[in-house]
């Protein structure tokens, strides 16, 4: 059994690309349905409450390239008696840097199926209540390159003058 709290975090993009294997690790809501299922979830898929909502923790394993080129595509995790819930991961691998949710776990190549201990604490303390907002950076403005297109002579009207009549 591996904790999740004792990987090696991706911290930059050389990181993420010089990975053999990755995991990416993120919290499901799914306090939108029934009780019943929600506790149903808790007890078999190790789901738990935080803040009077339910979640589930995420662990998704696969190379950079599997994440990046399935970036925007639902996962659909599916649960008994009919309920599913979608995960959306939109391939912001800065974002995704910045949220500490992806670890190198290259050393587990070779092993035929990887188990993860249940880390509620950690997960809440990283992925719930320690989450911050993601702002992209601004991107820096070129000095010879033009602020906006400039339009021709002649094809836009001149604004502020009247026609001068006689």
């Amino acid at each position: 059994m591996i904790r999740i709290s004792t990987l090696p975090l991706i911290e930059t993009t050389a990181q993420f690309d010089a990975a053999t294997l990755i995991l990416l690790v993120d919290v499901l809501f799914v306090g939108d349905t029934p009780r019943k299922m929600r506790e149903h979830i808790k007890a078999n898929h190790g789901g738990f409450i935080y803040d009077k909502k339910t979640f589930i923790p995420i662990t998704l394993t696969g190379t950079p390239g599997s994440l990046i080129a399935n970036a925007g595509t639902p996962i659909v995790f599916k649960f008994d008696h009919g309920f599913q819930n979608d995960y959306h991961f939109n391939g912001n691998l800065d974002a995704a840097i910045f949220h500490k949710k992806l670890y190198d776990i290259s050393h587990l190549a070779g092993e035929p199926s990887i188990q993860f201990v249940k880390e509620e604490d950690f997960i809440i303390e990283r992925y719930l209540s320690g989450a911050r907002e993601y702002t992209e950076p601004e991107k820096e403005a070129k000095l010879l390159a033009p602020v906006a297109k400039m339009p021709a002579i002649g094809q836009k009207a001149m604004k502020g003058l009247t026609p001068v009549r006689k």
